[in-house]
């Protein structure tokens, strides 16, 4: 009978700790990478099973690579930075439009004023 109960007890230990998910920090070691390679930032702060705060960059060739997150203010300002650059482009790539679609229309009136009115 105690043979019996120690099994189903066995039995009931092994369903459990394979069916449970066991959690762990996702950074063993911290690498250096190239802030131009970065596309992407995420911080994980200490958790139940990890007591690290840890910090994920996505590069773009969409590799996940670990990070010092003593670095990572230097990474953010970089970010920010990119993002101004790319919103200045996009403003700039709008004002370009917007001119040469506003000439192309005065050129185009004056052509059609130019065909209309007698020599």
């Amino acid at each position: 009978m105690k043979t019996a109960i120690h099994c189903i007890v066995l039995l009931a230990c092994v369903v459990i700790c394979t069916s449970a998910s066991i959690k762990r920090c996702r950074c063993v070691k911290a690498t250096r990478v190239y802030l131009k390679k970065i596309s992407a930032v995420k911080v994980y702060e200490p958790r139940s099973y990890c007591s690290r705060k840890e910090v994920i960059v996505t590069l773009k060739d969409n590799r996940e690579l670990c990070l010092d997150p003593k670095k990572l203010s230097t990474v953010q300002r970089f970010l920010k930075r990119q993002q101004m650059l790319k919103a200045k482009r996009a403003a700039k790539m709008n004002t370009t439009l917007q001119t040469t679609t506003a000439s192309s229309t005065v050129i185009a009136t004056a052509t059609a004023t130019a065909t209309l009115t007698p020599p």
